[in-house]
């Protein structure tokens, strides 16, 4: 299987956006499933963001979106969504966007990467988990329409 990692373009959009949308993992809110488009496109010409993708000759299969939250020696980054379509998993592409993700923060001396989980799914804790990544508290995500 031939994949590409590399950086997104503002001509991706549409199809992270789709990515987005169709992989249920992503959906923190029943309001809310996925970033909107106008977002990722701000997203990327943002240089605090970083978002990066995975693609076969025919299409986009995965994505990465971060975002740097503070800059200094010692600095952290927020990853806010790692995706792979289901069919394209267990063959490295989240660990290749992983990698690009962390050489890219290593040149802006970034050296932290925090993310949230949904506690309730053992795949995607897991690997985060094998990842080297660790728990260090649990969150209860809250919401109130505003009338």
């Amino acid at each position: 299987m031939r994949i590409k990692i590399r950086n997104a373009q503002l001509k991706d959009v549409l199809k992270i956006y789709l990515l987005g949308r169709k992989i249920a993992e992503l959906g923190f809110s029943k309001k809310f499933s996925f970033h909107e488009k106008g977002e990722l496109k701000e997203s990327i010409k943002d240089r605090d963001s970083i978002m990066i993708v995975a693609e076969t000759p025919k299409k986009i299969v995965g994505f990465l979106y971060a975002k740097i939250i503070f800059h200094r020696a010692g600095g952290w980054c927020m990853l806010d969504n790692l995706a792979v379509e289901q069919e394209y998993r267990q063959h490295g592409i989240g660990s290749a966007l992983l990698e690009l993700l962390y050489k890219t923060l290593k040149k802006k001396k970034v050296n932290y990467v925090q993310v949230l989980e949904d506690i309730h799914s053992k795949n995607t804790r897991n690997f985060w988990k094998s990842k080297g990544f660790k728990e260090t508290k649990t969150f209860i995500w809250a919401e109130k329409k505003i009338k």
